[in-house]
């Protein structure tokens, strides 16, 4: 055997090692921090769930190509992490295309959240430069250019994010602090006691990671979502790329200095898997907003409505447990052209929606108990 075959070998074991020790490191540091919980059923309205997180647009296309579809079939909500700019590419901001590509997604009710600006490493960028100048270049300037932006066709905007993910996993309390009291009501990090996120949370949620050097171990995988069923909790599991085994990272053009980004990868057929083993358990998915208790809206006149009723500030979160209440709504004549959020309106028997811009209708299907409708006056298309 060549010298260059025993390296190959070597890094190969190398690297299933490390793998098995991360998830069986993760699964039996999870059995002993939830080994109160497990011994009795926890009591909650809500069913437990998995959250797929993923990371970095200048994968957009990987979304769009290989997993919109993907998850639009299995009906599964997850969250993309956002940058203004590709990672390779001289660094530029993302085109037309992509921001399209973005809305598309959202407008398929996946959560767009935020991932830096710049995707810049929190802890090492406020060292060097302050936590000024960090949350004004990585936060406060992917809030500007995200609400700059629109869909070329039908005009759709970003929705307001919800959630945080640290680049790289890193950060510190300063970071953590400042994202928490102003800016999101969740903030994504990487492994951390139970790995577990409960309903309505605040705060700090762990994840566990499904690609790169941690990749995916099914076997244990398995054991973990059975301790979420039991716990009641939800678990977020991090990715970045869809992409099927046969694509070559290579085909993409990105050079030298992309070839670790490759490494950061999951196969549609591992999704599958893990959809399936999901749904045996009769779990659920979410995005990580959903998680957090927070309804979102794509139509800001429908968002209005919704707040004037309530009367909550444009300064606070809506909250989905609070919406799910309501019973009845008129939004008859309120200019509104998409009712993304009518979802979380569980309970709702009555609603008017006459005399609006609303094409699309199909939401309302979600709503179980609704037996009154009115629809008038809109310019509904036939799918």
């Amino acid at each position: 055997m060549g010298l260059k075959k025993v390296v190959n070998l070597y890094d190969l074991l190398k690297k299933n090692y490390f793998q098995w020790r991360y998830w069986s490191n993760t699964y039996r540091g999870m059995k002993v921090h939830l080994n109160m919980e497990l011994n009795k059923e926890k009591t909650t309205i809500k069913t437990p769930g998995i959250a797929f997180s993923f990371d970095d647009s200048f994968r957009i296309k990987h979304w769009h190509t290989y997993g919109k579809q993907l998850f639009g079939f299995y009906d599964v909500k997850v969250t993309f992490n956002i940058n203004a700019f590709h990672h390779f590419e001289n660094q530029r901001e993302h085109s037309q295309e992509e921001i399209d590509m973005l809305l598309e997604l959202q407008s398929d009710g996946h959560e767009i959240a935020h991932h830096g600006y710049r995707h810049k490493k929190a802890d090492s960028y406020l060292e060097a430069y302050g936590l000024r100048k960090w949350v004004e270049d990585e936060i406060e300037s992917l809030f500007r250019w995200m609400n700059k932006q629109k869909h070329s066709i039908t005009n759709e905007r970003f929705k307001k994010s919800v959630s945080f993910a640290f680049p790289h996993f890193v950060f510190n309390h300063n970071n953590l602090l400042v994202l928490k009291q102003k800016y999101y009501k969740v903030v994504r990090c990487h492994l951390n006691n139970t790995n577990l996120t409960p309903f309505d949370y605040s705060g700090l949620a762990p994840s566990i990671c499904l690609d790169g050097y941690y990749g995916c171990n099914l076997f244990f995988l398995k054991r973990i979502l059975r301790l979420v069923k039991k716990s009641g909790d939800n678990l977020i599991l991090t990715c970045h790329s869809v992409l099927p085994k046969e694509v070559n990272w290579q085909d993409f053009g990105w050079g030298k200095e992309a070839e670790k980004s490759g490494e950061w990868r999951i196969s549609p057929k591992t999704i599958q898997k893990i959809i399936f083993e999901a749904r045996k358990l009769g779990l659920e998915f979410y995005t990580t907003s959903e998680i957090a208790g927070v309804a979102t809206f794509i139509d800001q006149n429908f968002e209005k409505c919704i707040r004037d009723e309530l009367n909550i500030a444009s300064s606070e979160w809506l909250s989905i447990s609070e919406l799910s209440s309501m019973n009845k709504l008129d939004l008859s004549n309120k200019e509104i052209s998409n009712i993304d959020g009518i979802q979380y309106f569980t309970n709702l028997k009555e609603i008017d929606l006459s005399n609006n811009k609303i094409s699309d209708l199909r939401l309302l299907g979600k709503l179980k108990n609704l037996n009154r409708v009115n629809v008038e006056n809109n310019p509904v298309k036939v799918r």
